[in-house]
């Protein structure tokens, strides 16, 4: 039997055997006899998954200030956090008490909590150029000395010089998540919900005065060396985004659910998984409602249970999340459009397609083998630049000024999602099976329809329209497509 002890940025969770005792304090076993009680069928105590485990708060190990301070080591005291430092005195750096102490009232009302019963909480931190200087006044933590970037435990944080003033910035906050979790609501949840929390509460703005949380960066240049959605991008274009299944059993391996370190990447899923569902207007109620729980042995199952009834919806968003994520992406207009599926009779059939939401469904099903002729008329709004009286209009061919994902802006695009994997149809089985790759593909794959196409479906499979356009430029379209679709008797290509 092995015990959890602590929380690192770069996932590398640590452990010790309690036959060993290492002096560390209670509060450390409690957390471990929680996690044990999640990850194992096996009943750790008394605990019971509809009570919540609260930690005993530790004690902060004492700091030396002589010898800390002839050892270069400076300290830096806000009302929620003491930091100390072998970093030379700047205000990107001394700005840091003020940022954690921004960032409290914030998640008290995130996570609900009374913001005066944090009026005493306090955490100890610990940013390190040289770790060798921390580790001879024995300030590194006990069950994780060579943590990657950053690592929690307890009340204490500690997390390692970056590169840029805003990821020196994220990691205290993603680490200040866990403590909050931690010493607030008992626990943190599973490891892709305690990841995806901490990275979504830490992707910031911050002017100098005001603290933002839960920020979508507009550009690359707002969060140099986050790399979360490039790591995302490229994982798509080679195909290789997980499944969200996948993404739920992130940090853990095996039937027993052995917990294990997670990569930069996997941290990019969790965070985008904890995005799209604290964001989309359809998921958001019942996600916020999950801190409540987080102290649960049984989180995954209770997440499980509570998204049951949208999970169609929510593993068809996932899909088309990671095929279209973009910096500024606009997850109220991506919400995929859903109408009920229903057969194609023999008659003419018309939809109505926004050009300033992603993808929409026609609501027609239509048959294996079956040939069928699409023609798109109507002219919208693709884009307005600075200048409010020039507006870029379009037809469904798209316009050919600029290109995005490889085709003409606003040309009309489609895919063929399987009746089956279709949520609201008649044939929707209500659940993300294994046998969903075919539907994966269907994202990975989409096709250019433009003013007229030609289409016969391999499969029982409902049409999916949308302009082709970013992600995060939809607020700027106006108007709509007009689409027509008719079962085409005639020969190939005519």
């Amino acid at each position: 039997m092995r015990t959890w002890l602590g929380l690192g940025m770069d996932g590398r969770h640590a452990w010790r055997e309690p036959s060993v005792s290492h002096g560390h304090c209670a509060c450390h076993l409690l957390l471990g006899a929680w996690f044990l009680g999640f990850w194992s069928t096996v009943a750790v105590g008394q605990t019971s998954p509809n009570r919540a485990l609260r930690p005993v708060r530790p004690k902060h190990r004492q700091v030396d200030q002589r010898r800390a301070a002839l050892a270069g080591i400076r300290k830096l005291a806000g009302r929620h956090l003491t930091l100390y430092t072998d970093l030379p005195s700047r205000v990107a750096v001394d700005q840091l008490p003020a940022v954690f102490d921004a960032a409290v009232p914030q998640w008290a009302e995130y996570f609900g909590v009374p913001l005066a019963s944090l009026a005493d909480w306090h955490v100890q931190g610990y940013l390190m150029d040289d770790r060798e200087l921390f580790a001879q006044l024995d300030l590194l933590p006990e069950t994780n000395r060579q943590f990657k970037n950053g690592y929690a435990q307890g009340d204490e944080l500690w997390w390692l010089e970056q590169p840029s003033d805003y990821y020196r910035r994220h990691l205290l906050l993603h680490e200040g998540t866990h403590a909050f979790m931690w010493t607030q609501l008992g626990g943190c949840g599973t490891p892709w919900y305690m990841e995806g929390m901490a990275e979504l509460l830490a992707t910031h703005r911050w002017d100098g005065r005001r603290l933002r949380l839960r920020q979508m960066p507009a550009s690359r240049k707002e969060v140099p060396m986050w790399g979360r959605i490039k790591l995302i991008r490229e994982a798509y274009r080679r195909r290789q985004a997980p499944s969200l299944p996948a993404v739920l059993h992130l940090g853990t391996q095996g039937q027993a659910e052995q917990l294990v370190p997670m990569t930069t990447a996997q941290y990019a899923w969790c965070w985008a998984l904890a995005k799209l569902l604290d964001t989309d207007p359809r998921f958001q109620a019942t996600f916020r409602k999950l801190p409540k729980v987080a102290a649960r042995a049984d989180f995954q199952h209770y997440f499980r249970q509570q998204f049951q009834p949208v999970w169609p919806e929510l593993s068809l968003q996932w899909r088309s999340l990671v095929s279209t994520l973009e910096f500024g992406h606009d997850f109220a207009r991506m919400a995929i459009r859903q109408v009920p599926a229903r057969p194609l009779g023999r008659r003419v059939a018309t939809a109505s397609i926004a050009s300033d939401r992603g993808w929409q469904s026609t609501g027609w099903l239509l048959r294996a083998g079956q040939a069928y002729r699409l023609t798109a008329r109507g002219q919208f709004v693709v884009a307005r630049q600075s200048d409010p009286e020039e507006v870029w209009h379009s037809e469904p061919g798209g316009i050919t000024l600029q290109y995005h994902a490889g085709q003409p802006l606003g040309k009309l695009l489609a895919v063929l999602l399987p009746a089956a994997k279709t949520p609201r149809s008649a044939l929707a089985t209500g659940a993300d099976r294994p046998g969903s790759a075919t539907a994966a593909a269907a994202w990975l794959e989409p096709f250019a329809v433009g003013l007229e196409h030609r289409l016969t479906p391999r499969h029982d499979a409902v049409l999916y329209l949308r302009v082709n356009d970013s992600s995060a430029r939809l607020a700027d379209n106006e108007g709509t497509v007009v689409v027509s679709l008719r079962i085409d008797e005639g020969p190939p290509g005519k």
